[in-house]
Formats: structure tokens, C-alpha cells, sequence
């Protein structure tokens, strides 16, 4: 392999979910253990801390595992496809829901066996997958995949009746016992189905729960990727930077010290390698001195951050400074540690809401359900370095020196 090549054809995925053609590392046993679960219980609700990495599990090894098992696995489902006004101001009006699921469904039919939006609009999900095409004319071996299904809570919250329909509509469905259906969410969110598992056959009575990396399948997500691309992902380096990313800030007594935590973020480390890969030479090793220098971890998650708050920006119209601000009054504490919100900055207004959501999906924040309420803190005490450092160097270089001398009068 050239150099050219290897150069730009980075290892890490980054923030985004690994694809079908992508290689996962470090999940061969939770792989497994699901396949097996799935296949001997037929119904299974995959449940995990944000960012843990449910998608790609499903996408880069669960989805050809079940292939290769002889399983028909129909186009991964989503309950989050906009639906036409007209359609929801109709009486009796459709179930946003429902019509999500056969949506989803429709997208991996071709274009000539796909029906039109009114024909879809006015049939059940069981209806419709009792007229689905046999794809490998094996009937009784099709599998539903629900990924993000914590979208049928957060959806429209207050939609209960529509929530009912949906879930009496899928416990129908699935009465087929010729059908499997594997369900995964946010574990903050799992809680909230307890009112409505009891329409389905098994009430969602089988889980399983993805945790984060421990430190050896870390290391396996540092070391192999590079190493298959023609690099040597040297082990003392892999160590350091797993170490750096589980680091915890920990109060004790009047101190407050670091500590090594048990997990590693997955996307802390895609982002964090990604941009190692970017900066090393054409030696053909990654070191310690690429973790020290071109490698720091502070600098990539700053990175990270910077681009995700600008995004977030420029999609909500909240401004960025009042964002970063945002992050350091509310998210942070006084002593460094995470802190805990229920809304967005006061001047994001009505944007509040998907200022939140944008900066979940992007691994900042992580949402947890209590009491009825929604609360968000950043996804990893990783992040409170890195975001300080940053927005120091953004407000050096974007206020003037009255607007910084107001900044810190005002802390």
C-alpha cells in the first residue's frame, strides 16, 4: 500500500456510525451473545448508553451475522419520517408511527413495487408485511430491525393514543411467530415504554444491554484498524491515549483528583484516533510522540467540540458565543465537574428544544429520563478540558477585550 493511499484512507469512522462495508473492532462477544439471543427468543430490546454504539453494531456486524444465518432481515426501520400535514389533519388521522415504520420499509423496495403515500397512509404494519415480496422465497425467516426507537417517545410526547395504536398495531404484527424484531434504544428512554410494552406478546421481556468499551476492547478499537491499513499502532502509545480517554475527575475530601474510569466513549476514541491518523508522518508506526504531539487528546476533542458548536449554530440560530457561554455557566461547574440542565441557553427560545437534541446526536450531551422530566449533561468528564480550552482561544480570537474583561467580570 502507498503512502498516498494510506493517507486518505482513514481507519476511524469519527462521530458517525460505522457503515455495512465498515470493520468493527471490539464487540466480537456482544455481537455474538445477541445473535444468539435474538435467534432463540425471537423478540429483543438492545438497550445502551448514548454513544455506546447501537448503530453500528446493528450496521457493520449484526445485519450480515443474521445473513449468514439464513435469516430475510428487512430494511432497518426508523419512527422518525416526516409526515404531510394533510395526513395528519385528516379524520380519522394516520398514525405518524406507523406510517414511519412502512416508510422505512418502502426504501428498500425498487421503485416499482413501492405504493403511493395514500395507499400506505390507510393500512396497518401487519397488513403490509403480509403482502411484503419474498425477497429469497424462504417464508417464515424475516427479521425487524428497530433502530433509535426511543423516537417513538420523544417523537411528540403527549401523542399517547397515537403511541397506544402503534404499539396494539406491532403486538398484532408480531404474534407471527414467524417474524423476529430486535428494538434498539437509549437506555435513558427504556423506562418510558413500560406503558406500553404490555400490547406486545412478550412485553419486551428480553434484553440486552451494550456497555461501553472496557480497556481491552479499546485497545483492540485503537490498535487493529491502523495495523490493517498498513500502520503499527505501537502499544505503549495505544495505552496512553485509552488511559487519557477514561480519565475521571473524582472530588475527594477538599480535592479534587483524576482517576482511571472503567469505560472508554466510543466516539471519544474514533474522534480522538481520527485525528491522530491525520497528523502522523510516513514512518509507518504511530508512537508515543504522535500521542504528545500531533495526537493530543485535549486538541481533538476541542476540535470536536468547536465543529459541532458551530454546526449547531448555523442550523438553530442561536449565535456561538451564546452557545459556548451556554456550556460553561450550566453544563460545567464551579470546580470542573459536569453539571445538569433541563433547557437549552435562555436565547436559543422555541430552539431550545432541538438545540438539545442536535448536540446529543452529535455525543456531547447525554439525556437522562427522571420523574417525568428530561435531563442533559455532557456525554464524558473527558469533555470539561477541552471545552474550557477552546472557548478561551474562540473568545481570544473572536471578542474584543472589553467583551472578555464583561466574560470573566460576569463568572
Amino acid at each position: 500500500m502507498t503512502t498516498t493511499a494510506r493517507r486518505h484512507k482513514n481507519p476511524y469512522v469519527g462521530p458517525q456510525s460505522f457503515r455495512r462495508d465498515d470493520v468493527l473492532y471490539g464487540r466480537d462477544q456482544e455481537v455474538g451473545d445477541l445473535l444468539d439471543l435474538l435467534i432463540a427468543e425471537r423478540v429483543v430490546l438492545l438497550h445502551s448508553p448514548s454513544g455506546a454504539g447501537k448503530t453500528s453494531l446493528i450496521q457493520a456486524r449484526l445485519l450480515s451475522l443474521l445473513k449468514d444465518e439464513g435469516f430475510e432481515v428487512l430494511p432497518v426501520i426508523r419512527l422518525s419520517h416526516e409526515v404531510p400535514d394533510a395526513l395528519v389533519d385528516r379524520e380519522p388521522p394516520v398514525n405518524r408511527y406507523v406510517l414511519s415504520a412502512l416508510l422505512s420499509l418502502e426504501e428498500g423496495l425498487h421503485p416499482e413495487l413501492q405504493r403511493p403515500l395514500s395507499e400506505l397512509a390507510g393500512i396497518s404494519l401487519a397488513q403490509y408485511l403480509a403482502e411484503w415480496p419474498d425477497m429469497d422465497n424462504r417464508p417464515g425467516n424475516e427479521v425487524l430491525i428497530f433502530d433509535q426507537f426511543e423516537e417513538v417517545i420523544t417523537a411528540d410526547p403527549v401523542d399517547h393514543e397515537a403511541k397506544i395504536r402503534f404499539f396494539a398495531d406491532l403486538g398484532t404484527t408480531l404474534r407471527d411467530r414467524s417474524l423476529w424484531a430486535l428494538f434498539s434504544m437509549r437506555e435513558d428512554f427504556v423506562a418510558e415504554l413500560d406503558s406500553y410494552a404490555r400490547y406486545l406478546p412478550t412485553r419486551l421481556s428480553t434484553r440486552f444491554r451494550l456497555d461501553l468499551l472496557d480497556v481491552d476492547q479499546a485497545l483492540e478499537a485503537v490498535t487493529r484498524p491502523a495495523r490493517d491499513a498498513g500502520v503499527e499502532f505501537e502499544e505503549p502509545a495505544a495505552i496512553q491515549l485509552v488511559d487519557d480517554l477514561r480519565r475521571v475527575r473524582t472530588q475527594r475530601g477538599s480535592r479534587v483528583v483524576e482517576e482511571l474510569g472503567r469505560h472508554v466513549e466510543p466516539v471519544q476514541l474514533q474522534v480522538s484516533c481520527r485525528q491522530i491518523w491525520n497528523g502522523i508522518g510516513d514512518s509507518g508506526r504511530i508512537g508515543l510522540e504522535d500521542i504528545e504531539s500531533m495526537g493530543d487528546v485535549n486538541e481533538a476533542l476541542a476540535d470536536y467540540y468547536s465543529a459541532s458548536v458551530a454546526a449547531v449554530a448555523r442550523e438553530t440560530g442561536v449565535s456561538e458565543r451564546a452557545l459556548r457561554d451556554w456550556f460553561e455557566r450550566e453544563l460545567l461547574t464551579a470546580q470542573g465537574f459536569r453539571g445538569q440542565v433541563l433547557e437549552g441557553p435562555d436565547s436559543a427560545g422555541e430552539a431550545g428544544g432541538r438545540v438539545l437534541e442536535l448536540l446529543t446526536d452529535a455525543h456531547l450531551l447525554r439525556a437522562e429520563s427522571r420523574r417525568g422530566a428530561v435531563w442533559y449533561e455532557l456525554a464524558h468528564d473527558r469533555l470539561t478540558q477541552p471545552i474550557e480550552d477552546d472557548n478561551a482561544r474562540w473568545r481570544e480570537e473572536y471578542l474584543s477585550d472589553v467583551e472578555r474583561r464583561a466574560v470573566e467580570w460576569d463568572r
